[in-house]
């Protein structure tokens, strides 16, 4: 079953920071650490709100190139991520079923700020976030459980991936950009995090484990039988 999502459109390019990728990773999730109780009691979460944490984390501003709106925006992403691992089981169950949860989510993820602005990274890495809502179509579809071993090949920064490990199952994550990779590390630690070009992702797995559900961006969704 394959479901294919728009392309979002090409903003203004803007600089990369040049932080080392272990230090960015662990300053990122920092942001994201402090901006998820903004997403559980449902603040929105501006532009202003975004660079003053990014400021009073990275010690500087982006005009001074101490970080770039790229990994803002990821820390916003990330803060999603950390809410889905808190709070996502609890309101799974409450709703039911993926379907009734889609509003919930929706709501949560619209607190945070558009990506208004693209980096040459963004661009080279082809770098478009799954929106939560059809990330979240892609699990019902999938049906996941305790079962499944779930393989992300461009695992991003853990949308899709955070879905999968609430439905119960297992991960595999592959993210070939090196800060994103490390972010995945920080965020699920004891998961396999490796960096192969997605598309030739088939040629590196290991045939003894071998996933039974395959999930990543626009998003692709793949079901095999082991």
């Amino acid at each position: 079953m394959t479901h294919l999502a728009p392309v979002a459109p090409v903003r203004a390019l803007a600089p990369v920071a040049s932080i080392p990728s272990p230090d960015t990773a662990a300053a990122i999730i920092a942001v994201a650490e402090a901006l998820q109780p903004d997403l559980a009691q449902g603040f929105q979460i501006d532009a202003l709100r975004l660079r003053l944490e990014m400021e009073r984390t990275f010690g500087g501003s982006d005009a001074d190139g101490a970080w770039d709106w790229k990994l803002a925006y990821e820390a916003g992403e990330l803060a999603l991520v950390l809410f889905l691992r808190k709070f996502g089981r609890a309101l799974l169950a409450r709703a039911g079923s993926p379907a009734a949860l889609l509003p919930i989510l929706a709501k949560v993820s619209n607190l945070l700020p558009t990506h208004t602005r693209r980096s040459e990274e963004m661009e080279r890495f082809q770098q478009f976030s799954t929106p939560l809502p059809m990330g979240l179509a892609a699990l019902a579809a999938a049906r996941i459980t305790s079962r499944d071993l779930v393989l992300e090949p461009s695992a991003g920064t853990g949308l899709l991936a955070i879905l999968a490990e609430i439905a119960g199952g297992r991960l595999a994550l592959n993210e070939l950009a090196d800060t994103r990779a490390e972010l995945l590390r920080l965020l699920f630690p004891g998961r396999p995090v490796t960096q192969f070009d997605a598309a030739q992702i088939d040629d590196h797995l290991d045939a003894s484990s071998s996933p039974s559900v395959i999930l990543m961006n626009p998003p692709l969704l793949i079901v095999t039988e082991n």
